[in-house]
């Protein structure tokens, strides 16, 4: 039987569990596909109970992709304080493996600003950019302590590229299951390999060197 969460902690509790069943939904049918009847039922509470804790679907999704950000940050972090000498190519490979390591975090991101940045208020949407850039601004310094030819606007620009180049590369390399079969019978639909990291490494790498060319 519902009860209503009174106390600040039940309500952070319940917080949590809302967002937990969203990630779980999101990463297991892919996030286009939970609606939020579905994460309303995951966690044995009607719709209009989510609603008390978030505006929206869209909501929670942003919630969690900010939190995407902040862990992408830290996985990226712990690569690059790993390596003695930093150079382009290790950058590229740091930041597209990191956002790989997390399959949720990569589907976020390429419905990012077309659907999620929908159906909200500005104060959720202010509230999501400032965490974003947080965790984007504190990525932007190490970069650029790193690899000093980039200063803190090419390394933004870096991070920025990564996750546009993301968001686009993501939904090709991992198509639907009927358009899956059909680049494993003919072959000649695909023009490009369907390999999320390698791509997205050498596009960055370019990038990279590219700014550092006109540092």
């Amino acid at each position: 039987m519902f009860q209503r969460a009174r106390s600040p902690e039940q309500k952070a509790q319940r917080r949590a569990a809302i967002l937990d069943a969203a990630a779980r939904l999101g990463a297991s049918n892919g996030v286009r596909r939970v609606s939020l009847g579905d994460i309303a039922r995951s966690v044995g509470l009607t719709k209009s109970n989510v609603l008390r804790y978030f505006e929206t679907r869209e909501d929670i999704y942003l919630q969690l992709t900010a939190a995407g950000y902040r862990d992408w940050a830290t996985r990226v972090t712990a690569r690059l304080n790993a390596l003695d000498t930093v150079g382009p190519a290790d950058i590229a490979a740091a930041l597209a493996e990191g956002l790989a390591e997390d399959t949720l975090f990569c589907d976020l991101v390429s419905e990012g600003p077309a659907t999620l940045e929908h159906n909200v208020s500005a104060d959720v949407v202010r509230a999501f950019k400032s965490s974003l850039f947080e965790a984007v601004d504190d990525l932007a310094a190490l970069l650029s302590a790193r690899e000093p030819g980039l200063d803190l606007q090419r390394a933004n620009q870096v991070i920025a590229a990564a996750s546009m180049l993301a968001a686009g590369l993501w939904p090709w390399c991992n198509p639907p299951p009927v358009l899956a079969a059909l680049y494993t019978t003919d072959p000649e639909v695909v023009r490009s390999p369907m390999e999320f990291v390698p791509q997205l490494r050498q596009l960055l790498e370019a990038i990279i060197v590219g700014l550092l060319n006109t540092a």
